[in-house]
């Protein structure tokens, strides 16, 4: 299983509405938010890193208010 985490900063006004898009993205198993540095921990998951590739690179960047995103990607 692969797996990865992304550190979201977030247009405050727009959190609620940047969660819920999250959420529908298909490798996305959890979404949190944190206090911090950062605002929204994404966690994802899949058996393709491809998948995982696509959602970061493709899906969460399309996402309107996102500001800035950090990638995590675990290898073991």
């Amino acid at each position: 299983m692969n797996e990865a985490y992304v550190l979201l900063n977030v247009d405050f006004k727009k959190q609620k509405d940047v969660i819920q898009m999250v959420k529908k993205i298909s490798p996305v198993k959890s979404v949190r938010t944190t206090y911090g540095i950062y605002d929204i921990l994404v966690v994802l998951e899949s058996n393709s890193m491809q998948e995982i590739k696509q959602a970061i690179d493709e899906d969460l960047h399309k996402i309107e208010g996102i500001t800035n995103l950090t990638s995590l990607i675990t290898i073991s």
